[in-house]
């Protein structure tokens, strides 16, 4: 029986989108760490509230996870299982995918409704039921494409599972946050470069540029934002970038507190809300596990009134685990992790899409945790060997069936 050891029209072992992680990494940086400088004193000629030195300091940090990230690694096949048993785990998840896409589509348009005459940032977030199905219909979706093989099986059931997977999270960020879509579209984008199902031209880089362009500033403008004039777009852009938060919080007081970035890496394993412990109350609720983003939001004023904070970054995570050495050596681990990443979706494989989610997390560790890159593996990992138990449960009884009818027949 023929075994599943990944994408075999990539014989040389190249790693492809390394270059387009590493290239969208360091705009990421740009976007929340560097454009605000830069439009402060070039552009509007106003103090920039970022010191000289934090900038220095953010620049190593992408250096040498760059560094990290262009490691040489060893190549390793992902987990093989039987080719008819891949192909059939494949065949669920795209039925799957169709399954789940009304339920999606639905509740999308009805939160869209709710929140069209809601200002961003107030009002009701989008209920756990809402969350369920949506992040269920997007694993299911990611399981599709970690799997897909277009060249057998041609491409339009992988463009509607594309379209699929994305619309209804475009629906939600019209009027929420532009990570929601973007946790769809980017990974979607990876996987298809990786697996040289998209080749690179300057017309396809123009088109990735528009697309970015498309998710950083259409859900702003159907949510209200005003972005018209200089002073306008700068103030925009300084909203987002968490340099100032790194900067402002490097004495944070920890006291009584657990260390943030451990607590980020471990929320969804440990039950802290459970336990009563490393937690914080906030919004409204109690026994939050105390992230930093959260203990930001808490000294935030007004965050209490709000659904959202100030954001985080995960250079202050570092710093506040191990200082400056922890910052260097923590980007450069980080790095390591997303090679890995990248290069476990050039090929067929059932984590094809948890990988691919992870990196699209990772775009946003910049002004977030690093926690938020890695916190989903665990529960998608065990989602995806149930769904392959499942699969290979009802093969069983099938050949079961089938062995009891031939016996029959032939008695």
């Amino acid at each position: 029986m023929k075994a599943v050891a990944g994408n075999t029209s990539n014989p040389s072992g190249t790693v492809r989108g390394k270059w387009l992680f590493l290239a969208a990494f360091s705009f990421a940086c740009l976007l929340f760490w560097w454009l605000p400088s830069l439009l402060f004193r070039l552009v509007i000629h106003m103090a920039d509230p970022v010191e000289d030195g934090t900038i220095v300091i953010s620049v190593c940090a992408l250096l040498l996870f760059s560094a990290g990230f262009l490691l040489p690694t060893r190549s390793r096949s992902p987990l093989v299982i039987p080719e008819p048993l891949a192909d059939a785990c494949e065949a669920f998840a795209w039925k799957a995918t169709l399954i789940t896409a009304l339920p999606a589509f639905l509740l999308a348009a009805e939160f869209w409704h709710s929140r069209s005459g809601v200002d961003y940032g107030k009002g009701e977030g989008i209920p756990g039921m809402y969350q369920a199905v949506l992040y269920t219909d997007m694993f299911l979706g990611f399981l599709y494409l970690g799997l897909a093989n277009p060249e057998k099986r041609g491409w339009r059931p992988l463009i509607i599972a594309c379209a699929l997977i994305t619309l209804p999270r475009l629906i939600v960020s019209l009027h929420w946050g532009r990570f929601f879509v973007t946790q769809a579209a980017v990974p979607i984008l990876f996987i298809a470069v990786a697996r040289g199902w998209i080749q690179f031209s300057l017309k396809r880089m123009l088109q990735f540029a528009l697309v970015a362009a498309a998710l950083i500033f259409v859900p702003a403008l159907t949510r209200g934002d005003d972005l018209a004039g200089r002073q306008e777009l700068v103030r925009f852009f300084a909203s987002g970038s968490t340099l100032r938060l790194f900067q402002d919080n490097l004495h944070l007081n920890l006291d009584g507190r657990c260390p943030p970035l451990l607590v980020s890496m471990t929320a969804k394993i440990i039950p802290y809300h459970a336990m009563g412990v490393c937690v914080i109350d906030l919004w409204g609720t109690k026994n939050l596990p105390a992230t930093l983003d959260r203990l930001l939001a808490y000294n935030e004023p007004g965050s209490e009134a709000l659904l959202v904070g100030p954001g985080s970054n995960f250079l202050l995570e570092l710093y506040l685990s191990g200082g400056l050495a922890g910052v260097m050596a923590g980007s450069a681990l980080f790095g390591v992790c997303c090679r890995h990443f990248i290069a476990g979706i050039g090929k067929r494989s059932l984590f094809a899409g948890i990988w691919a989610e992870c990196l699209t997390r990772a775009l946003l560790a910049p002004r977030s945790n690093l926690g938020y890159v890695f916190e989903r593996i665990p529960t998608l990992f065990v989602a995806t060997l149930f769904v392959v138990a499942l699969v290979w449960t009802a093969r069983l009884l099938r050949t079961g069936g089938a062995a009891v009818e031939q016996k029959a027949s032939t008695a």
